[in-house]
């Protein structure tokens, strides 16, 4: 399944943070300064685990940790937590998907967001 980033906030992008928070074009404006706007080609039904594939533009990641709200986030309001970090050992994100490499992305308008799920 596939999502194009059609906005980028103001605040969104910190390399510090070592995260990405993603929303669907519903977004309210105070959140928006703070996400990266994405809009799937079709209605998102995602169901993502550990060990599936998330890709952004040619820089590939495997899933380490999926938050217990982020598949229902991710298909309802297109919301979720792009984490390049370890997985820390108690209160992970909620929403999170724990990325590795933990390499913050290169990310711009236009990008091509790719969630792919190995289905086992």
């Amino acid at each position: 399944m596939k999502a194009t980033v059609t906005e980028i906030g103001a605040s969104a992008l910190d390399e510090k943070e070592p995260m990405i928070i993603l929303f669907g074009e519903s977004a309210t404006e105070g959140l928006k300064e703070y996400s990266v706007i994405q809009q799937f080609q079709e209605v998102p039904s995602l169901n993502m685990k550990q060990g599936d594939l998330l890709k952004i533009d040619k820089q590939d990641y495997t899933i380490q940790y999926v938050g217990p709200f982020a598949n229902d986030n991710l298909n309802s309001i297109a919301h979720v937590t792009l984490v390049f970090a370890d997985v820390p050992e108690e209160d992970a994100i909620v929403n999170g998907l724990y990325l590795d490499p933990s390499e913050f992305p290169t990310i711009n308008v236009g990008s091509i967001i790719e969630y792919t799920s190995l289905g086992v």
